[in-house]
């Protein structure tokens, strides 16, 4: 047996788990209905998010006699709510909005664009980030930092990945969506995220509407100090929540990454955590918080307002083998920063399985 052949069967041996029920079994166990589409439900949380949103920008004045704190704090509550629109068109995407993929598609542009994120190549990006959850190479979705690629970069970088955290969070999208560090750029046509004509094309179109949508917004508010004000950051604001939420539901201290031939589909998605924030946020935020876990077994197949009750399943099933992954978060701000500070880069690669360096004195 060669060495790397050796790595292998101990990387497995770190992780072997009695025999887990398979996606199919656990897919029986949860009621058929969690699976059933309902059109006008959809519609109806989609309008209360969009009624929710204009709400917060008629009382935004009274937010602005608290001065500076006052505008932090209707920012994070904007940027709260774009996310819950955000999350309906994230349903489009995953076709679980309802039956027609037509109307999915114009809706998901509807919620995706006003937050200048171009719909369809977001869409190809976020499903193979699904498709391959904790893989090493192929989770482009979440770029993971291996402790060659961490002794590479200097010291003001690694302080920026880490202290950096909360300001990582506020312009993490538009490196991921416009940059396009990680899988490349979703406004460029011709950058490595698209293989072929009609996947340019809805790249094109989908930009489009995003720009639309901010053009709009110019001419709305009137002027570019209000423009800034009402709409960027606004936008910038969802960026936090939306990065910040992404973050917490696949990074904790024993989170598992996998290589070729030790990855698997199920191994992958229980690399996943259900954290619920409290103060209503889960229900707002449509329970991508706290029924993630549901979520990325069946992302193609349960619509958010089924995934509670489908997470009661599947809590059920896993809980008895240790593998489900669950933390009550009321201190989701704080778990963030600690997280960011404390989890520096996975070792083990060439093993089949990584996890993160150990710090001393951890919080």
């Amino acid at each position: 047996m060669s060495a790397v052949d050796k790595k292998a069967v101990l990387a497995n041996d770190r992780f072997s788990q009695p025999a887990l029920p398979s996606v199919d079994q656990i897919r029986a166990a949860i009621p058929k209905e969690c699976f059933e589409k309902n059109l006008p439900l959809a519609l109806a949380y989609m309008v209360w998010d969009f009624i929710l949103l204009i709400f917060l920008y008629k009382i935004e004045p009274i937010f602005e006699l608290g001065g500076l704190p006052g505008m932090i704090f209707w920012y994070f509550i904007v940027g709260m709510v774009l996310s819950c629109i955000f999350v309906i068109g994230h349903d489009c995407g995953h076709t679980t909005f309802s039956n027609y993929q037509w109307f999915n598609d114009f809706i998901g542009h509807i919620c995706h664009g006003m937050i200048f994120t171009p719909y369809w190549p977001w869409q190809k990006s976020h499903r193979h980030h699904h498709t391959y959850t904790a893989h090493l190479k192929k989770d482009a979705g979440h770029a993971w930092t291996t402790e060659e690629v961490w002794s590479s970069w200097g010291e003001f970088h690694r302080f920026y990945a880490t202290k950096g955290g909360f300001f990582l969070m506020m312009v993490g999208w538009w490196f991921y969506t416009i940059a396009g560090i990680a899988d490349g750029s979703h406004f460029w046509p011709f950058s490595k995220l698209f293989k072929n004509n009609t996947e340019r094309i809805q790249c094109v179109i989908s930009g489009l509407v995003c720009v639309g949508w901010a053009t709009a917004a110019f001419y709305f508010f009137g002027t570019f100090p209000l423009w800034i004000k009402f709409y960027v950051l606004p936008c910038i604001a969802h960026s936090f929540w939306l990065l910040m939420i992404t973050y917490l539901q696949h990074q904790t201290d024993d989170i598992q990454v996998y290589e070729d031939g030790t990855w698997g589909y199920l191994r992958g998605q229980l690399q996943t955590i259900d954290r619920p924030y409290g103060f209503g946020i889960d229900y707002l935020m449509h329970h991508i918080t706290d029924g993630h876990v549901a979520h990325h077994l069946f992302f193609t197949g349960i619509p958010h307002y089924n995934l509670m009750k489908a997470t009661a399943v599947i809590k059920e099933m896993l809980e008895p083998y240790g593998v489900y992954r669950y933390q009550k978060s009321p201190d989701f701000l704080w778990q963030l920063a600690a997280l960011t500070n404390r989890l520096e880069y996975l070792v083990g690669e060439g093993t089949g399985l990584l996890k993160y360096a150990k710090k001393k004195n951890i919080d």
